[in-house]
C-alpha cells in the first residue's frame, strides 16, 4: 500500500491564488511549499529534491483546493518530459482520508481523478511517482 501525506493541518501555509485563475501559472511553487488551485485552473509543478517525503521515500507536492459537498471534481495530471516519472496521484478529504487515488487514468503515464465530493472543505491533491524510487520532474495539474 502506497503512503500517503494525512491531513497536514493548518500550521503549514498555503500561496496565494491568483486573481485570474484560468491564467496558467507558470512557476511551480518551491519544495515544502503547500500550493493552492481552484476549479478551472492550471498550474505547473515540479517533484524535486525537498519536497515533501512520502512513507516510501518517494518525494511529493501537496495541493489544497476548497470544495463543496456533491461538486464533482475532475483532477488531472500531466508529465512534462514523457518518461521523467510516471504520475501517482491521490485525492485526500479535509481530515486526510484518502478519497480516489490513479496512475494513467489520463493515459500516456498520466492521471486523473474524477470524483464528487462528499462534504465541503479544504481538500489535499498529493502528487507523487509510482513506485519506490525517487523521482523529479516537471508537471501540470488542472482541476476541473
Amino acid at each position: 500500500m502506497r503512503g500517503a501525506i494525512l491531513w497536514l493541518g493548518a500550521a503549514l501555509s498555503a500561496t496565494a491564488v491568483p486573481a485570474a485563475a484560468q491564467v496558467i501559472d507558470s512557476l511551480p511553487p518551491t519544495p515544502r511549499v503547500i500550493a493552492t488551485i481552484v476549479v478551472g485552473q492550471t498550474r505547473n509543478g515540479a517533484l524535486e529534491t525537498g519536497d515533501y517525503t512520502m512513507g516510501d521515500g518517494t518525494w511529493a507536492d501537496v495541493w489544497y483546493f476548497q470544495g463543496t459537498q456533491g461538486r464533482r471534481v475532475v483532477i488531472e495530471l500531466r508529465v512534462a518530459v514523457a518518461g521523467a516519472f510516471d504520475p501517482y496521484l491521490q485525492l485526500l478529504d479535509p481530515a486526510g482520508t484518502k478519497l480516489a487515488e490513479d496512475t494513467d487514468g489520463a493515459g500516456n503515464h498520466n492521471s486523473r481523478i474524477t470524483f464528487t465530493l462528499p462534504e465541503t472543505g479544504r481538500f489535499q491533491i498529493v502528487v507523487n511517482n509510482e513506485g519506490a524510487d525517487q523521482k523529479t520532474g516537471r508537471y501540470t495539474l488542472s482541476l476541473r
